[in-house]
């Protein structure tokens, strides 16, 4: 499952930039199976994996685009649906320029996998 946006059709990669993007396990091996460290792709930040930053850019966006699209972490994959903690509920991202675009339906189509992912990062909800 995942959200389908144009936006690497318009050159846009702004989650791209000094990501935070969170790494399940799942995220890790699969990326892994491709021949990639995960000490290389990314780091740990409070005892949980995120993609690393090279140059202010994910370590898998070179000229643009993502090297491992088909592969991806999937938080990348439901982005700019993300897990709004106050709320206690998916939302879309205000950060991302086509944030606009998702649809209320998608949103809660992919509610149920987002917090399924967040459990499997954290341990629990937060």
């Amino acid at each position: 499952m995942e959200i389908r946006l144009n936006c690497t059709d318009k050159g846009c990669h702004k989650c791209c930039i000094e990501t935070e993007m969170q790494l399940s396990e799942r995220d890790m091996k699969r990326i892994e199976s491709l021949g990639y460290d995960r000490n290389d792709f990314s780091i740990e930040v409070d005892g949980i994996r995120v993609l690393r930053n090279v140059d202010g850019r994910c370590f898998f966006l070179k000229g643009g685009r993502c090297t491992i699209y088909e592969n991806r972490p999937l938080g990348c994959r439901l982005y700019p649906v993300v897990y709004d903690v106050e709320r206690k509920r998916a939302a879309v991202h205000d950060f991302c320029p086509s944030a606009e675009e998702v649809p209320v339906s998608k949103i809660k189509r992919v509610e149920r996998t987002l917090i399924k992912h967040i459990k499997d990062i954290y341990g629990f909800i937060p």
